[in-house]
């Protein structure tokens, strides 16, 4: 058998769960390893999982939230955690949305790689993966007499409604308080909304009053759900314009046209 190495030949830089602090436990079987990161959906479910632990009890646990038949896996917090306490005790995926997971060996003192630090992630919260698709444009937002280049809202029977978009989610640090403004610019742009880089924290904070934006319950992280219906995000953006919250530049000519 040969020695472990030594940890600075292991990776100079080890990959580090979200936080120091334990914040619970997810459980199942006989597995429980160690949440560091969790952020949940009330009406829809899990956003985002960071767990460590041995490797066959972090696989286990994410293995069972993938399955397709899966009734979720427990989750129990910490007694003492400085965290929020609004995590429900099931956890399960959303239905019928992608998740990834990112994956990576944690290096210890003795130099072994068999603790393991998973994250699994909603594809709707991850900016690149979302706007590798184009976006869907409600037929009330086309010109009648325009071939759209995009996606249109699949046609629906007139005694069916059609259904709601899913939401994005913007993560951000536990200290957060609002969302990255630029954040949500991008995911924005994933839902079909053209907006300039210069009005990022103007619609953020009126997205957080009409409620477009609103704060999940989370621990280990922070993160806010966004409505993914593109009509309400173009009216949010036409009252700001309206209400002159946007800085709209003039064109050059123009204004040497008002000087002269």
């Amino acid at each position: 058998m040969h020695p472990p190495p030594h940890p600075a030949t292991i990776d100079t830089d080890p990959p580090i769960p979200f936080t120091d602090e334990e914040i619970g436990s997810a459980a199942h079987e006989k597995h429980m390893p160690s949440v560091r990161a969790i952020a949940v959906d009330p009406d829809r479910g899990l956003v985002l999982l960071n767990l460590v632990g041995a490797d066959a009890s972090v696989s286990a646990v994410m293995m069972e939230l993938l399955r397709s038949k899966s009734n979720g896996v427990g989750f129990m917090p910490t007694l003492f955690a400085h965290q929020p306490t609004n995590i429900p005790t099931q956890l399960s995926i959303q239905p019928g949305i992608r998740y990834t997971t990112f994956r990576s060996a944690l290096a210890t003192s003795g130099g072994s790689l068999n603790v393991k630090n998973w994250c699994l992630l909603i594809s709707t919260a991850n900016i690149v993966e979302s706007r590798r698709r184009a976006p869907i444009i409600p037929p009330q937002l086309l010109p009648l007499s325009s071939v759209p280049a995009t996606e249109t809202a699949p046609a629906v029977s007139a005694d069916k409604p059609p259904a709601a978009p899913p939401p994005h989610y913007v993560v951000g640090a536990a200290t957060a308080t609002t969302p990255d403004p630029h954040a949500l610019l991008g995911h924005l742009r994933a839902i079909g909304v053209v907006i300039a880089d210069a009005w990022a924290e103007a619609v953020r904070d009126l997205a957080l009053d009409a409620q477009l934006a609103t704060s999940m319950p989370a621990a280990g992280v922070r993160c806010w759900r966004i409505d993914g219906d593109l009509v309400k995000w173009v009216d949010l953006v036409r009252q700001g314009i309206q209400s002159q919250r946007f800085s709209i530049p003039v064109p050059t000519a123009v204004q040497q046209q008002r000087a002269a």
